[in-house]
């Protein structure tokens, strides 16, 4: 099985009986702690397709964006956020993962929100 390469985000205000119903998640990404983790495709427990209300990255003005995402609930119970608005969405990632040794990469380098306004 291969693995997917996420870079995710803190989400504020989440819990497990949240979870699979779809709500927005809530990230501040300057103060968000954010970490890149490799994830085995047996290591998802579950995730679901979100909405992201977002501060911009990359400015100090208080604009909200709101930008497809993944919530992520993994095999040891930890929530992930993570931003699926690339051309491989976590979705096909996952099932490149599932059916072949490969790695798959999502996170900010490769958004095109980040691309046009974050810090990389």
């Amino acid at each position: 099985m291969g693995c997917i390469v996420i870079e995710h985000f803190e989400e504020e205000q989440i819990t497990d009986t949240d979870f699979g119903k779809n709500k927005p998640a809530h990230v501040d990404v300057h103060k968000a702690q954010r970490g890149i983790i490799s994830l085995h495709s047996i290591s998802v427990a579950a995730f679901e397709n979100i909405t992201i209300h977002t501060t911009r990255p990359g400015t100090t003005a208080n604009k909200i964006d709101q930008i497809a995402g993944v919530r992520i609930k993994t095999s040891w119970g930890d929530h992930l956020v993570v931003f699926n608005d690339q051309p491989m969405d976590f979705s096909k990632a996952m099932d490149a993962a599932c059916s072949h040794q490969k790695i798959n990469e999502i996170t900010t380098k490769m958004s095109p929100y980040w691309q046009q306004f974050g810090k990389q």
